[in-house]
């Protein structure tokens, strides 16, 4: 705090509006749950500023995960190093706009009744403090030659001698390229080397591939249940499983039911929560698969469960996005309308699905992902569907009229080049699990196309085999 000069000591005057401070003590783990250091942190009572005086402006973007997954991806093709930095005390590098006193914290020798601190900077718990060290980091990021990507603000991309691409969460920071050196002429900078933690998604790097898993953070949700010991069971839900409430008849076959039974949960609900935690254990050490030296390729799957609510009739949809043979992206969403037709329902899940194909192919021309195909494929199991988009049924038949605007948005997009549909069988759509309670057979099918495969595999073990050997 010294080395910045977070502050100047002054006299308190009738107009000083102090805020005050407290100490936070935590202790930074690495991917192991070792113990790395001890921390002792000063932070500002925000909850005491007053909006227009204390502070302007408080938001600040964090980074998507679906683009950190994208650059893993890409950087695993590329045989690109992804390595982690991380900036010690961030936000006390940001200077602030506003004039912030605080209280004398414990610890200082100075007349608390007379004296407080006048802030140069920001330190955390003010509100503004995120926006400022983003402006800050930002700003200077741009000085050296980084442009921030407008479809994700939190990604910055050099060209100046050798590509060098940055995702930006707070002070948590993933370098991909060759050369990630510069960041130590400005800021307090660590270089961690490989990246094994970020965003608590633990990193497993190796010679021939990259891997995301959730291990860790599985167990502690295990340990917190009592259900270390339990006994792994094959599919998130149990297939044809409808779950009530006490009070209410909505009925939702897929896991993401459960969400929406937080206020009023049952004991059906329960043990549906209970399925689903010996689920976890069975797959904490799967991961996500991005191999190294692959042919760079995006293809997509689209699925739909046509009105699978039994009260409102309402269809759930859901897709992902595979990038060099990586998941990057996936979805699932229940439909806020109810369609007619099980083409109407695949119309609105491909509509969603384009939106997020046209992000995807926007980030990845920003920061010059080389080679990134402009047209995607995207599988489809309703051939109504593909035929509507195509043009080959007639547009103002009366059971797809009144979903013009979504129809226009799909056809534009095939015209432009954006997407190619194809048609394949429902046993080859890989995102139908996102959609319905599947069986083990399906998931086993899902997993091994999406190529996850088991934790600390160096043989190329399938998820199939992993399922046959530890679930039911």
């Amino acid at each position: 705090m010294k080395e910045l000069k977070l502050w100047e000591v002054v006299t308190i005057t009738a107009e000083t509006k102090l805020i005050g401070t407290t100490w936070v003590f935590k202790t930074k783990e690495n991917a192991q749950n070792e113990i790395l250091e001890h921390k002792a942190r000063l932070c500002a009572q925000g909850f005491l500023q007053t909006p227009g005086i204390d502070f302007q402006k408080t938001f600040a973007p964090t980074g998507c995960l679906n683009s950190l997954r994208t650059l893993i991806s890409f950087a695993a093709s590329k045989n690109l190093s992804f390595e982690q930095l991380d900036i010690k005390s961030a936000f006390l590098n940001a200077s602030l706009d506003e004039e912030v006193h605080l209280t004398i914290p414990h610890g200082l020798n100075h007349d608390k009744q007379k004296s407080c601190l006048r802030l140069k900077k920001a330190i955390y718990g003010f509100r503004q403090a995120p926006q400022a060290w983003y402006n800050q980091l930002s700003t200077w990021l741009k000085t050296v030659g980084f442009k921030a990507a407008i479809s994700d603000p939190c990604v910055f991309y050099c060209n100046n001698h050798s590509p060098v691409w940055l995702f930006i969460h707070v002070n948590d920071i993933g370098g991909f390229g060759r050369d990630l050196t510069t960041f130590k002429q400005e800021f307090n900078t660590k270089l961690l080397g490989q990246a094994d933690l970020i965003l608590g998604i633990n990193i497993h790097q190796s010679n021939d591939h990259i891997g995301l898993s959730q291990e860790h953070y599985v167990n502690s949700i295990l340990e917190i249940y009592g259900m270390s010991n339990c006994h792994p069971v094959a599919t998130p839900l149990i297939p044809n499983e409808h779950l009530e409430t006490q009070t209410q008849e909505e009925i939702f076959p897929t896991p993401l039911a459960l969400s929406q039974f937080l206020e009023k949960p049952g004991i059906r609900q329960w043990n549906a929560f209970m399925h689903v935690l010996r689920y976890l254990k069975g797959t904490a050490d799967v991961c996500i698969i991005y191999k190294k030296n692959v042919e760079e390729q995006a293809i997509a799957y689209s699925d739909t469960n046509w009105g699978n609510c039994r009260v409102t009739r309402r269809s759930v949809s859901g897709h992902l996005i595979l990038f060099n043979k990586g998941l990057v992206i996936w979805k699932t969403k229940k439909q806020p309308t109810v369609s007619l037709s099980s083409a109407e329902a695949e119309y609105k899940a491909l509509c969603n699905l384009e939106s997020e194909v046209l992000w995807f192919q926007k980030f990845s021309n920003e920061v010059k992902l080389a080679s990134t195909p402009q047209s995607m494929t995207v599988y489809k199991d309703n051939q109504g569907c593909i035929d509507t988009a195509n043009s080959n049924c007639n547009v103002n038949s009366r059971r797809m009229k009144h979903v013009e605007i979504q129809l226009h948005f799909i056809r534009e997009a095939i015209k432009n080049g954006k997407i190619t549909l194809s048609y394949t069988p429902t046993t080859s759509i890989l995102a139908e699990f996102l959609t319905k309670s599947v069986c083990k057979p399906a998931i086993i099918r899902a997993m091994t196309g999406l190529n996850l495969l088991r934790l600390g595999e160096t043989g190329g073990v399938k998820i199939s085999e992993h399922f046959s050997n530890r679930l039911n």
